[in-house]
């Protein structure tokens, strides 16, 4: 009975044991994938360590392969400083990181093992190892001859011709880097593992992209590119926009508020406006100008006053449209059309007087009663009211109409009767 009880309380002792060495491995395992992940330029130009702050080592690198230490881990950070560098059956650890692949995109991939095999007495421990591995997970392995290691479950395989730390059988391993499933948690360099999380650049920049390809939205606080850019969408934009080069646009434009623009407007198609079209300076056409309306012209014109240039159309006062012929403003019913003017008449007394403050019949010419400057106006008599009385030396009528003929005594009114 005391056997049997001394019996279990070893097996109790070295299944703690073995669950002890399994975890230990596969802590010094993640600090492996992390070093191989903070440290990947050196490794991938197998470089040894430099010894100072910022790379302490100890790392030693021959060939394709770099040997580093527990202690390296604990330099870096990633063991803490009391973590023991031998594990619960007494055996010290050796970590080769080996180089594989093609420039630029080398891959690391290491393997961990005990320095000593699990030997008890004269027998090795293989039951044990195999309890370890339990506890270290898929990434774990025993060496069952003295070239090859084994995953668990048999789902790996390394050999001493890759790795020279396998150097007999018991020994307890941990595979790391590239090929491992751990160092899924890492960003792979080569890509071929995808995100399972966001990517944090903690501030950091991200440089010489390629193409970056999104489903979704790239939210960013400037957006700057030295080449082109090619948007399938619609293009948003809240602020204003600036283009210091040409806008080029094969299909329409749409704009809902004002368009400002400093430089010429070139276009070789039509123009078509729903709305007004307001010029503050003049407008030109090389062809036909043509409306379906009126055309209202605002421009006032004198007859016989000065103009220029030959061809400008203007109104009178009172809307007679006027062309500039040879620097004077010309009526454009005929340029010799004779003008003519009555004023109103009031009856005082019986007598029709000529109210000379009020224009009844305004002159086509200058659109008051009143010829142009290098005329006189003539009175016709065009009926009498009393043929044989005289008011302040002159017949009085019922209507005069003046009548404006060249003279080279402007400003004055002749009588003809």
């Amino acid at each position: 009975m005391t056997f049997i009880k001394f019996q279990d309380m070893k097996n109790a002792q070295e299944n703690i044991v073995s669950a002890i060495a399994g975890k230990q491995i596969k802590q010094i395992g993640e600090a492996v994938n992390g070093y191989i992940n903070i440290r990947y330029d050196k490794l991938s130009t197998m470089v040894n360590a430099a010894g100072n702050g910022t790379d302490p080592g100890p790392r030693t690198c021959t060939g394709s392969v770099c040997e580093i230490t527990y202690q390296t881990l604990i330099n870096d950070g990633l063991l803490p400083s009391s973590f023991s560098g031998v594990n619960s059956f007494k055996s010290p650890y050796k970590i080769l990181l080996r180089r594989d692949g093609t420039s630029p995109n080398y891959i690391i991939n290491g393997l961990i093992t005990t320095s000593s095999p699990w030997i008890i007495g004269n027998n090795t421990r293989f039951d044990l190892l195999g309890l370890a591995m339990q506890s270290a997970g898929i990434d774990s392995g025993m060496s069952k001859n003295d070239t090859i290691v084994s995953g668990l479950g048999g789902q790996w395989n390394e050999s001493s011709s890759n790795f020279k730390n396998i150097t007999g059988k018991g020994l307890l391993a941990y595979r790391v880097g590239f090929n491992s499933s751990m160092y899924a948690v890492y960003l792979r360099r080569d890509g071929s593992l995808p995100m399972s999380g966001d990517l944090n650049m903690g501030g950091n920049n991200i440089n010489n992209v390629k193409d970056i390809n999104s489903s979704g939205r790239i939210s960013t606080g400037a957006l700057k590119t030295v080449g082109e850019g090619n948007i399938g969408g619609n293009l948003l934009v809240s602020g204003s926009s600036e283009m210091l080069g040409v806008v080029a646009m094969k299909n329409g434009l749409s704009v809902d508020g004002i368009s400002i623009l400093k430089g010429e407007l070139i276009s070789k198609n039509n123009i078509t406006a729903s709305g007004n079209i307001t010029s503050s300076s003049d407008i030109y056409s090389n062809g036909r100008l043509t409306t379906n309306e009126y055309l209202q012209i605002n421009g006032k014109a004198i007859a016989e006053s000065s103009c220029s240039s030959n061809g400008l159309v203007g109104v009178s006062s009172v809307g007679k449209i006027f062309s500039c012929s040879n620097g004077k403003w010309k009526s454009a019913d005929g340029s010799g059309s004779l003008g003519f003017f009555s004023f109103v008449y009031q009856d005082i007394g019986g007598v029709l007087y000529e109210n000379i403050d009020h224009c009844y019949l305004p002159n086509l010419h200058t659109g008051s009663c009143s010829c142009l400057p290098d005329e006189l106006a003539v009175s016709v008599l065009t009926s009498i009211k009393l043929p044989n009385r005289q008011v302040q030396g002159r017949f009085v009528s019922k209507k005069h109409i003046y009548l404006c003929l060249k003279s080279t005594t402007s400003g004055r009114r002749g009588y003809f009767y």
